[in-house]
C-alpha cells in the first residue's frame, strides 16, 4: 500500500524532472533562436554542431517526457534516462521492460542516444535554460507583455509538425508501455 508520504515524494520528484526538462526545453528553443536570426553570422560547423545538439537532446527529451508520462500514469518513481542504464551491472536484468533493450527497440534507441552524446548534451541544454530561465523571470514579472512575445517566438521556432511529431512520440511510449501490461 502507498503511504501520503510516498506520494508526496513522488510527486515532488515528478515536478522536479518535469522543471528540469523544461529548462532542456527553454535550452534548446534559445538555441534554435542562434539558427534562427539571419542576421547572425554563425561558422558552418559551429552551426552543423548546434544543429545536431538541438535534435539529438530533443529527440532524448520528447523520449524523456513519454517515459515519465507512463511512469506519472502508474504512479512511479520517475526514472531520468541519461543516468539509468548506468545503475545496473552487466549481469542483471533491468526491471522496466520498456527500457529493457533485449526486450524493447526503444530501449536501443535511448542507449545510441545517450552513448551519442545525450550524457554530456542534455545537462548542458539543461544548465543553458536554467540560466536563461533565472535572467528571464523577473523581467516577466516587471513586464507581462514579454510573456505574449516568448509565446510568439514559441510558435515561431516550434513549427506545428515538430509538436506533432513530439506529441506522437509521447503517444506511442505510452501506448507501447500499456500494451505489454
Amino acid at each position: 500500500m502507498v503511504t501520503v508520504w510516498q506520494l508526496l515524494k513522488g510527486a515532488v520528484a515528478h515536478a522536479f524532472i518535469l522543471f528540469v526538462n523544461f529548462c532542456v526545453l527553454i535550452g534548446i528553443i534559445m538555441s534554435a533562436q542562434l539558427l534562427a536570426i539571419p542576421n547572425e553570422t554563425i561558422p558552418f560547423l559551429n552551426a552543423l554542431l548546434l544543429g545536431y545538439m538541438m535534435t539529438h537532446t530533443s529527440i532524448l527529451l520528447s523520449i524523456q517526457l513519454g517515459v515519465q508520462l507512463s511512469e506519472l500514469l502508474k504512479k512511479r518513481w520517475p526514472t531520468v534516462l541519461i543516468t539509468y542504464y548506468f545503475r545496473f551491472s552487466d549481469q542483471d536484468s533491468i526491471p522496466e521492460t520498456l527500457l529493457d533493450p533485449i526486450k524493447s527497440r526503444l530501449a536501443v534507441v535511448i542507449i545510441l542516444l545517450i552513448l551519442s552524446g545525450g550524457i554530456v548534451l542534455y545537462p548542458i541544454f539543461a544548465i543553458v535554460g536554467l540560466m536563461l530561465l533565472w535572467v528571464r523571470i523577473p523581467i516577466i514579472v516587471l513586464q507581462p507583455s514579454t510573456i505574449i512575445q516568448y509565446f510568439v517566438v514559441f510558435l515561431n521556432l516550434v513549427p506545428p509538425l515538430l509538436l506533432i511529431a513530439v506529441g506522437l512520440i509521447v503517444l506511442s511510449i505510452i501506448m507501447v508501455e500499456f500494451k505489454r501490461q
